[in-house]
């Protein structure tokens, strides 16, 4: 039996550590996995996409309601929930962020301006959710039976679902950015983007390629959360925080290292909740990246720099 230093917590069981261990693991594998989506489009473009969560959101409803009306299994949803925001943030991509790189030469002022577009996408699908949606809370009922993992641990048959294919997926963007010619072109771009066209690879090509694969991945995230979360047109907004949190701690462009914040947070996150109550899980995360912020810009000049 594990007791907490908190004279006010409950004596911390075997069991309550490892249930909380597990629930904590499969939020880090979802946070994991939507931050690599993030980082792909902040590396590639500089684009901070605070709409990158609002497409998940999408996700999650095109599963509930694939599942509601038709009966279709979340799981086969989410390749249709990929292909179907890939080709959304093709369509942004080509609709919004190559008229503006055509317009704003400057580094600052092509991030400046598409911030303030992405807010603009972000008001606008959450509204027209709200709209086709209603506000209401959505809820896929998918594989809910507990699963004995022994130790008189039981978790829900759809978290365990929801890690395997968040680190299934994860893995599978990781091999891909690191051995596929795409990929490495994808990782080019993103390091050094003059001379990735001195080597003859179509930087534009990659940004549109690199920002549908990244609202593909929200995409998945989303079909994957609709199995363990509740659904509602502002969801959007804390996964893309948590997403932003991951891709700081974990460092800009380092796949392995977002993987491991992602875990890290999911897991910091399922013991705050126990510990200090579930109203400040997500406060967690804030303080964690804060701090994280704060430290770093003291004891690294490059990272400043890349913050800004």
């Amino acid at each position: 039996m594990l007791r907490s230093h908190n004279p006010g917590l409950a004596a911390v069981t075997t069991t309550t550590f490892l249930q909380l261990l597990v629930f904590g693991l499969v939020w880090g594998g979802l946070y994991a996995l939507i931050a690599s989506g993030l980082n792909i489009v902040f590396g590639v473009m500089k684009i901070l996409n605070i709409a990158h969560g609002e497409l998940l959101m999408i996700g999650a409803y095109i599963s509930f309601w694939m599942f509601s009306i038709w009966h279709v299994s979340p799981l086969v949803s989410v390749p249709i929930a990929a292909v179907a925001m890939g080709l959304l943030g093709i369509a942004i991509q080509k609709a919004l962020v190559e008229p503006i790189g055509a317009r704003i030469r400057s580094i600052a002022g092509f991030e400046n301006a598409t911030l303030i577009v992405f807010f603009g996408v972000l008001l606008i699908l959450q509204n027209l959710a709200t709209q086709l949606w209603t506000a209401d809370y959505r809820v896929t009922s998918y594989l809910t039976a507990p699963v004995n993992l022994g130790f008189g641990l039981s978790v829900a048959a759809n978290r365990l679902v929801v890690l395997a294919c968040a680190l299934v997926l994860t893995i599978m963007m990781f091999l891909f950015l690191r051995y596929t010619f795409v990929g490495k072109a994808i990782r080019a771009v993103s390091q050094d983007r003059d001379t990735a066209r001195l080597m003859g690879i179509n930087a534009k090509n990659i940004g549109l390629l690199g920002f549908g694969l990244a609202a593909a991945i929200a995409g998945a995230a989303g079909a994957l959360a609709s199995m363990i979360y509740v659904i509602t047109p502002t969801i959007g907004l804390l996964f893309t925080i948590k997403a932003f949190t991951v891709m700081v701690i974990g460092g800009l462009g380092n796949q392995v290292g977002i993987f491991l914040a992602g875990l890290a947070l999911g897991v910091l996150e399922s013991f705050a909740s126990y510990a200090i109550g579930a109203e400040f899980k997500d406060a967690t995360g804030y303080v964690l990246l804060i701090g994280f912020i704060l430290w770093r810009a003291r004891t690294s000049t490059a990272f400043a720099g890349e913050i800004k």
